[in-house]
């Protein structure tokens, strides 16, 4: 599958999938996806390096682009800038995959 028809599908997880950043629409659609996946992304940066954890926000229209996640191990959220990112890559495991809504409310419905 082209890279392009993957950033515009939704497959039932995006459990391992790796969607490099090679251009402005290309990053945009990944962290779109990397913030609506409930579980932890691999982002690698330009430099080599990377850092894992749970996106919870991006802010495309700030002055820096950038992505807010939780690392393991640090209680403060970490920032990191659009200009440098290089790849996602979902490696936790996606825990909402195959649950619904309704199977979440009837395990937290009082008898």
């Amino acid at each position: 599958m082209s890279e392009q028809k993957l950033l515009n599908s939704h497959p039932s997880s995006w459990e391992g999938y790796r969607l490099q950043a090679d251009s402005e629409a290309a990053l945009c659609a990944a962290l779109a996806h990397a913030c609506d996946y409930r579980g932890d992304v691999t982002i690698h940066l330009k430099t080599g390096a990377q850092v894992s954890g749970y996106v919870f926000d991006r802010q495309e229209g700030a002055r820096q682009p950038h992505i807010k996640m939780f690392l393991a191990n640090q209680p403060e959220p970490s920032i990191v800038l659009y200009q440098d990112i290089a790849e996602v890559e979902f490696s936790g495991e996606d825990t909402a995959f195959g649950r619904s809504w309704e199977d979440w409310a009837k395990k937290w419905q009082k008898p």
